[in-house]
């Protein structure tokens, strides 16, 4: 299911998350969706973590959930190299994907 939001306050995001669930942040450079999804870690699915952006590192995992950012990734290739298709095909919790064209097939 596809659901587009667009937010001027995000603190005003109130939503239902199910598990698991898979999203797609989609926006350009800059236009805050590491800070969507700090406020859907932190807020709605209520992580007491430091929520950090996974530019670098691909991913970053908070219990069963994970925030990747496929952005410096060329290829499905790179995204399997990394263990992202064996997160997705075991998915128990919440996965907020940054950049997902990549994969978006899968």
């Amino acid at each position: 299911m596809k659901k587009k939001y667009f937010l001027k306050d995000i603190s005003k995001l109130e939503i239902e998350i199910n598990k698991p669930s898979i999203i797609f942040l989609r926006g350009d450079l800059a236009a805050g969706k590491t800070t969507l999804a700090k406020h859907i870690f932190n807020n709605i699915l209520h992580i007491d973590e430091e929520i950090r952006s996974p530019t670098y590192t691909y991913y970053n995992k908070y219990g069963q959930n994970y925030h990747f950012d496929l952005y410096r990734l060329e290829n499905y290739d790179e995204f399997f190299a990394i263990g992202g298709e064996e997160i997705l095909d075991n998915n128990s919790g919440v996965i907020l994907i940054e950049w997902p064209d990549l994969i978006e097939k899968y």
